[in-house]
């Protein structure tokens, strides 16, 4: 399936913020400063913020880090989750 484009036209104030941004050209350091913000959102996930970037899953991480923007998010849920299996192996420990 063909990619459809659109055009966006930017006060060339934008442009030294725009330069200062990872990739090879314009185009590339646009679509990574949006998928960048889009991620920070939480309007799209990681894979799909990397997919609209055109970067490798990894190679968008490692750019993630590289501005101290954290990548994966460790919610309740996870602490909760990570707790029970602390328990369970603790008894699980003890009992032997």
């Amino acid at each position: 399936m063909a990619m459809e484009y659109f055009q966006v036209n930017l006060p060339k104030t934008f442009l030294p913020f725009i330069n200062h941004a990872s990739g090879d050209s314009l185009d590339a350091k646009v679509k990574l400063s949006l998928a960048i913000g889009m991620f920070i959102e939480k309007q799209v996930t990681l894979a799909r913020a990397a997919e609209l970037a055109e970067q490798p899953l990894a190679d968008f991480i490692e750019l993630l880090k590289s501005k101290s923007i954290p990548w994966m998010e460790y919610t309740d849920e996870h602490l909760e989750d990570d707790l029970q299996s602390i328990l369970t192996t603790s008894k699980q420990t003890a009992s032997e």
